[in-house]
């Protein structure tokens, strides 16, 4: 079976029940900005005490996007190479294990919440 936005979507809304409407999109969108930020710090645009306010708002709404009985499982990546919106690979290994539930991840094993599906 391929794995398709669709999929993705309906996997993170039995992760996360209690996501807002047309979460998917949101998370999209915020991760643009994070993968944006990151790069603007890693390229000496800003400075890290900006970096680190703009990772605190992200952490905020990610939580609010998506609003997790356990805001722990989520992780908002500071490297600028992968992903930025993340859950934990705990969680993830979890997830799997417990839930059989098998959300896209990266090689470090974390679920990937806004992934580049063609």
């Amino acid at each position: 079976m391929k794995y398709t936005l669709e999929t993705h979507e309906l996997l993170l809304k039995t992760i996360f029940p209690d996501a807002i409407d047309g979460f998917i999109d949101e998370l999209y969108e915020l991760e643009e900005k994070v993968c944006k930020v990151n790069e603007d710090y890693c390229n000496g645009l800003i400075d890290g005490d900006r970096w680190e306010f703009k990772h605190k708002v992200f952490e905020g709404k990610l939580e609010d996007i998506l609003n997790p009985s356990n805001p722990d499982v989520l992780y908002v990546n500071g490297d600028p190479r992968g992903y930025g919106l993340k859950i934990e690979s705990e969680e993830k290994n979890r997830l799997f294990d417990q839930d059989k539930i098998n959300i896209y991840s990266d090689m470090g094993g974390y679920g990937i919440l806004a992934p580049e599906l063609k």
